[in-house]
């Protein structure tokens, strides 16, 4: 039934509203020529009155250089395959292949075209037939161990020496490689799982799903049992639409990342959130409202710039007739963060629950089973991002916190007033490991410090505006829940 909101939610959500405005108020006084490296930044658009622009984000700029230099091919991609699409929809792992090879060969050179089919080989074949799985995992392990060692001891002017590319273009290959060791895992392990006989599961097939264009840099890595219904799709149209139909969709999902794109660079000029970060002193000492403002607006950053790089691929994905996840979840309104791992890279969690969580455990399964299933699972998150130290106490404290989010969840009753109560109190913690993420080891200490040794009073104000913002996200809930019943009800 259509549950009635309380007022109590209402007011929270209100009283959430007026904290942030406040604290980016906060956050806009503080972005100012006064700030470390501020005359480094970009220039930034005259329409602003010359403020200069933050452009501190390398994952940001990167990606923005990236479509400036190679964008062409997200059109070229459009017609080849809908030439594929009209005239050989049995051959579209070939074309994507070649289409892939192609490009991969005019953006960068034969050494890294060599280095992603040799990984491609090396999972494809030399597999134990009775041992298979285990191989495929002694190999996604292998090849995470190697690209691991290149990011910590050989990097950034040493590989790319040999590789004959520039700095960026190593990144671009260490995000290729990091992004195809999952789509490699996924291929191989759906493989093993289907009859030995069945289509879509040759090397022409893997190779298309590694080198798909859209999705070959910023992802999202689907799994691959979604990546081959582009077969069934092509060959057994589903969606009767018309080409200009299709491309009309298909422009209106990249005018929404564009939307937010522009979103992006335009708060880049008033809110200079990348560059605060690198001054330590000031965080130090900053007002409370303008460090917790700070890293809402990191989180909100790293969220919009998420559905800008994964929207462009959903977008060309569902053109292409593949069954795409949906966007990123808007963190603002998370107030479980076993949501956000489950909403946010839809992807990642499908991979993880697929492959790792679901193969160490079942609904029956012990507790302490299920426990060393989540444990094994955000191991593998750690090693899979990389063996740095804020990655290891991101991964250790997001572990810590579902378990515990759990417990709350089990020990007291949805609509009990004390799983908001007791709920915010892991909220914090779990909200505050992402700022190691955010921005590594020597920030999330510093708010991790000024939380619980500031004093009672400041962490009560904390654990007010926080339980405003745990409310307000039940509310969200309730009202998606009764928009759904209320559809289903017309129907």
């Amino acid at each position: 039934m259509v549950q009635k909101p309380a007022t109590e939610l209402f007011v929270c959500c209100v009283l959430y509203v007026g904290c942030l405005l406040y604290s980016f108020y906060k956050n806009y006084e503080l972005s100012n020529e006064n700030l470390i490296n501020y005359h480094s930044l970009d220039t930034g658009w005259y329409i602003f009155n010359y403020r200069r622009r933050d452009d501190f984000d390398w994952e940001w700029e990167h990606y923005i250089g990236f479509i400036e230099r190679h964008g062409m091919y997200f059109l070229v991609h459009v017609v080849v395959m809908e030439l594929a699409r009209r005239y050989s929809p049995k051959h579209i792992s070939f074309v994507l292949t070649l289409f892939g090879l192609v490009v991969i060969y005019r953006m960068y050179n034969v050494p890294v075209l060599m280095v992603i089919i040799v990984q491609s080989l090396s999972f494809y074949y030399g597999n134990s037939a009775r041992y298979y799985r285990r191989t495929i995992w002694i190999k996604t392990f292998l090849w995470i161990a190697v690209i691991n060692y290149f990011k910590v001891c050989y990097f950034y002017d040493k590989l790319n020496v040999h590789l004959n590319i520039h700095n960026d273009q190593l990144l671009e290959l260490s995000l290729i490689t990091s992004w195809n060791v999952i789509k490699c895992t996924s291929f191989c392990l759906d493989k093993a799982r289907e009859a030995p006989s069945s289509e879509d599961y040759g090397l022409l097939d893997l190779m298309a799903y590694l080198l798909y264009f859209p999705l070959l840099l910023m992802g999202p890595a689907i799994v691959y049992s979604r990546f081959k219904t582009i077969h069934n799709h092509f060959q057994h149209e589903l969606e009767p639409h018309s080409f200009p139909d299709r491309m009309w969709t298909l422009a209106k999902r990249l005018m929404m990342a564009w939307f937010w794109a522009l979103i992006m660079l335009a708060g880049q000029h008033f809110l200079y959130v990348n560059l605060i970060q690198q001054d330590l002193t000031l965080l130090q000492h900053v007002n409370l409202w303008a460090l917790y403002g700070l890293g809402f607006l990191m989180g909100q950053f790293f969220c919009i710039k998420y559905v800008v790089f994964y929207g462009v691929g959903i977008a060309f994905g569902c053109f292409d007739g593949i069954d795409m996840p949906a966007k990123p979840i808007c963190i603002a309104r998370v107030n479980q963060y076993s949501d956000m791992w489950k909403f946010f890279d839809r992807s990642l969690y499908e991979f993880l629950f697929k492959y790792i969580y679901t193969e160490l455990c079942t609904k029956t399964s012990t507790l302490p089973r299920k426990i060393l299933a989540s444990l094994a699972t955000f191991a593998f998150i750690y090693i899979w991002h990389g063996v740095f130290l804020f990655i290891f106490i991101w991964s250790l404290i997001n572990w810590i916190c579902i378990l515990l989010e759990r417990l709350v969840n089990h020990c007291t009753p949805a609509d009990s007033r004390w799983r908001p109560i007791i709920g915010t109190h892991v909220f914090i913690p779990s909200v505050l490991s992402n700022f190691f993420f955010f921005a590594a080891e020597n920030v999330g200490y510093i708010y991790l410090k000024r939380t619980y040794t500031e004093g009672i009073r400041n962490y009560v104000g904390l654990y007010v505006a926080s339980y405003c913002f745990y409310q307000t996200g039940q509310l969200v809930k309730i009202m998606q829940t009764n928009r759904a019943i209320e559809e289903r009800r017309m129907r």
